[in-house]
């Protein structure tokens, strides 16, 4: 992969998991009475957002 494409397919990405991060919770889960599904999903959230950062970050190079 080019840098230019890594930068789009990061972009698209990150787009998506903010996009999703605002579309899941209220839209699918605004109906559930208990919010086990809700703090299933930000966990699940937070690790994939964590990983995907330090995938990037550890492409760094000066």
């Amino acid at each position: 992969m080019t840098l230019d494409q890594q930068r789009k397919f990061w972009i698209i990405f990150f787009t998506v998991l903010v996009l999703s991060a605002f579309i899941v919770p209220f839209i699918f889960f605004h109906d559930v009475a208990k919010v086990y599904g809700a703090f299933l999903f930000w966990n699940i959230f937070a690790v994939v957002a964590i990983i995907s950062m330090v995938i990037i970050t550890s492409q760094w190079r000066d």
